[in-house]
């Protein structure tokens, strides 16, 4: 199994828009993907700040690329409003110990 970590920054001033889009827009996006086992998404508390995390654990790369395509190392930002809301985000893949 893999497991992706996304991080996103919101824009100053935007991290209740941004919260509420991801509820709306990037959840149901991933959640409906096949090969998902599970999915957290969180938002920063002490000193991670408004950053938002989503952590997604998924069968194999190949259920991955479902929904990433073949730049699976690249994030996924599924709705422009999503995008206009962010100042930096990251995607950082690990394989599962077995």
């Amino acid at each position: 199994m893999l497991i992706r970590v996304f991080r996103a920054k919101p824009k100053p001033g935007r991290d209740e828009e941004l919260a509420r889009l991801i509820q709306a827009v990037s959840i149901p996006f991933v959640d409906r993907e096949p090969g998902v086992v599970g999915r957290f998404t969180g938002r920063g508390i002490g000193a991670a700040g408004d950053e938002i995390v989503m952590i997604s654990i998924w069968d194999d790369l190949e259920s991955m690329k479902r929904m990433t395509g073949e730049d699976w190392e690249s994030e996924v930002i599924p709705d422009e409003r999503l995008a206009e809301r962010i100042d930096s985000c990251s995607v950082a893949h690990y394989q599962t110990f077995e």
